[in-house]
């Protein structure tokens, strides 16, 4: 997946079920609702409108980075990122009814690399970007007989304008002056999320984000306009309750693809999959918000061009939590 598609998520759904597509940190591992807790949403009572904050955070270590590197000479021979992903958002939702939602938002995402070898101060690692956008919404809570909520389905139409700006960091590299720094964003994205209980202590669930969206640069050189790109991330695992911890293995998957023809369009950044094990431990019921602790073993397959490289590995923490 590309910078652009890192910068997308699904923590604002877990706010509200009302925002999908808007946040990224947690992306890497996903936070699900682990079994035994109860999350209520009453569908059929049209929320109150609001101004909303929230806060995402993904830093973890990857082996080589493939899914957010925009060098692939580096690929074989960098080894070893310690990244670092924020993002802040703000909300100002708008019920049109129980199940729709308009919502202008504005976005911070620092992205940083701990690292101090040569690739790790690339600018695609070190940055900022700024967004603004509107988007609508229309979302659908699935509940058990005791009215407690085991997951749900969320789509949303989006634009945004987004600006990246070289890091906070004097040591990293600049954003090059060749380098387009504005991209609008304009497209569909999803989120579905289900869990099934099989015991007070056992179950199975699966988590589900994708997107389709127009970009006007991508954050690619100047004269390279026009992109494509759909994504998707699907997990689906076991998950068992060990006191107010859950342990949930799972396998994963996340594409990317550009659908335009342009030879930038065909860069290995933008056409790739990424697929293997991983477990977590979901730390919801210690502290506030969503929290995890994830692993995973990833096999990559670049469509175009074909990439030697066959294995990556990734490890770190994820979680989000509401401010307002």
């Amino acid at each position: 997946m590309s910078i652009i598609a890192k910068v997308t998520g699904t923590a604002c759904l877990l706010a509200s079920l009302c925002a999908p597509g808007t946040a990224s940190a947690v992306d890497g591992a996903g936070i699900s609702v682990h079994y035994g807790s109860a999350f209520a949403v009453d569908r059929y009572q049209k929320p109150a409108d609001g101004i909303h904050l929230d806060v995402g955070l993904d830093t973890y270590y990857t082996k080589y980075n493939f899914d957010n590197t925009r060098d692939e000479s580096n690929i074989s021979t960098g080894s070893g990122y310690y990244l670092f992903s924020l993002p802040v958002t703000l909300e100002a939702r708008h019920y049109l009814s129980e199940t729709f939602c308009l919502t202008p938002y504005a976005r911070t995402s620092v992205t940083y690399d701990f690292g101090e070898k040569s690739w790790n101060k690339s600018y695609w690692n070190n940055n900022q970007i700024f967004a603004a956008g509107v988007k609508l919404t229309t979302e659908h809570s699935f509940m058990n007989e005791s009215g407690e909520y085991i997951g749900g389905i969320s789509t949303a139409l989006f634009s945004e304008y987004e600006v990246m700006t070289s890091s906070f960091d004097n040591t990293k590299e600049r954003v090059p002056a060749t380098v387009d720094r504005q991209n609008v964003k304009t497209g569909v994205s999803f989120w579905f999320s289900k869990e099934k209980p099989l015991n007070k202590k056992f179950g199975i669930w699966t988590e589900n984000w994708g997107e389709f969206a127009w970009h006007t640069s991508a954050f690619s050189a100047k004269g390279q306009d026009n992109f494509l790109l759909g994504s998707l991330s699907s997990k689906i695992g076991t998950g068992v309750d060990i006191g107010k911890v859950a342990f949930e293995p799972y396998l994963t998957v996340d594409l990317v693809n550009d659908f335009l023809t342009k030879e930038w369009n065909k860069a290995s950044w933008f056409n790739n999959v990424q697929y293997g094990p991983g477990a977590r431990l979901v730390l919801d019921r210690v502290l506030p918000g969503k929290l995890s602790v994830y692993a995973e073993y990833l096999l990559v397959n670049a469509f175009e061009p074909q990439h030697l490289l066959i294995h990556d590995v990734k490890a770190g923490l994820a979680c989000w939590f509401p401010i307002l």
